[in-house]
């Protein structure tokens, strides 16, 4: 099997696996909202966290201020759902999504147990 034909193979069960998983996904995202986020700002907030934006830029995409995106990234960091990846000056820590502590807090959910 060449590169192209396993890229291809890797691409088909992504497609395969997203559209399983699909109900899952939106449910993940409707708990997070629901007992996390709770508000446009911080939905906002939670979509900016890509692992290369600081807390400056996070807080400019959610239209809110540069303390509450520092507070919403210590509280997303102590619940262990992002982890850091770097920091700058002037940019403060950068993190991104810990997609394996996600899925762990939404099974978690399901089960009725604590955050």
């Amino acid at each position: 099997m060449d590169g192209d034909e396993s890229l291809r193979l890797l691409r088909s069960i992504d497609r395969r696996l997203a559209l399983l998983t699909a109900s899952q996904a939106v449910d993940l995202r409707q708990r997070l909202v629901a007992e996390l986020l709770r508000t446009d700002a911080r939905v906002a907030m939670w979509d900016a966290i890509d692992g290369r934006r600081g807390s400056p830029e996070i807080a400019r995409t959610a239209r809110a201020s540069e303390r509450a995106a520092q507070m919403f990234v210590k509280e997303m960091l102590d619940a262990g759902l992002v982890g850091t990846v770097g920091g700058a000056p002037g940019r403060g820590v950068l993190v991104e999504k810990d997609d394996d502590a996600i899925v762990g807090w939404y099974i978690r959910q399901m089960r009725g147990g604590a955050g």
